[in-house]
């Protein structure tokens, strides 16, 4: 199991509008084979940076939605509205969450 953590940064004008589009989002990417949950957090002080994290069940899952039309379409929409490159972890848990 591997949690992906993104930082995403958004130009001001953008960043309502992402909070809708992936709230309607959402959903698609947790019926992706392999992913367990997804979730978006705004920052309380930079209210134009995020973070999401979704949980999958093996690098390959992730990797195959990386690789999928529904990520590449949903990617090619968002980066417009990037003000900074995003940053991105693959992590794994040091003590399972109960």
């Amino acid at each position: 199991m591997i949690t992906r953590l993104v930082k995403l940064e958004f130009l001001p004008e953008h960043a309502d509008r992402f909070a809708l589009f992936f709230e309607g989002e959402a959903e698609g990417i947790r019926r992706v084979a392999g992913c367990r949950s997804v979730q978006a957090f705004r920052d309380v002080d930079q209210p134009t940076r995020f973070f999401t994290q979704s949980v999958w069940e093996s690098p390959e899952a992730l990797e195959a939605y990386r690789a999928s039309d529904f990520f590449r379409n949903n990617w090619r929409t968002v980066k417009a509205w990037f003000s900074a490159p995003p940053a991105a972890w693959s992590t794994s848990a040091l003590s399972p969450v109960e």
